[in-house]
């Protein structure tokens, strides 16, 4: 459920899932990433690589203005990708870091849209 909850807000948060200006394409694309490469060890940081090339090709065009704090959610996704891979992260202790991660840019998304004032995104120490 918690995936699913974080793949609706990545499509809602980038504006990926409205189809113009290949913003369909975008979401083709990433759809095919989850439907390739499941989330568990071994495969978490291929999947994630995958979604963060997606958003490279297609890029802040198709993304929109909050491509730099996309970017950075693939940048956190992509070291926890390691983790799990890894075993320093069990699957669930991920989710629960993407959810942070996401949560985090969500926020300052609304915060940019509220004040008009660019909002860099810090991750987590």
């Amino acid at each position: 459920m918690k995936r699913l909850l974080a793949v609706a807000f990545l499509c809602a948060f980038s504006g990926a899932c409205t189809d113009d200006h290949g913003k369909g394409a975008l979401h083709a694309a990433v759809s095919r990433c989850f439907a390739r490469y499941p989330f568990k060890k071994g495969t978490a940081y291929v999947r994630f690589s995958c979604i963060a090339g997606a958003h490279f090709r297609y890029g802040p065009d198709t993304i929109g203005t909050n491509y730099d704090l996309l970017s950075q959610v693939d940048m956190a996704s992509l070291r926890i990708g390691l983790d799990v891979d890894t075993g320093t992260l069990s699957v669930p202790e991920a989710e629960t870091a993407l959810h942070w991660v996401t949560t985090k840019a969500q926020n300052q998304a609304i915060q940019r849209s509220n004040d008009g004032h660019p909002v860099k995104m810090q991750t987590r120490g």
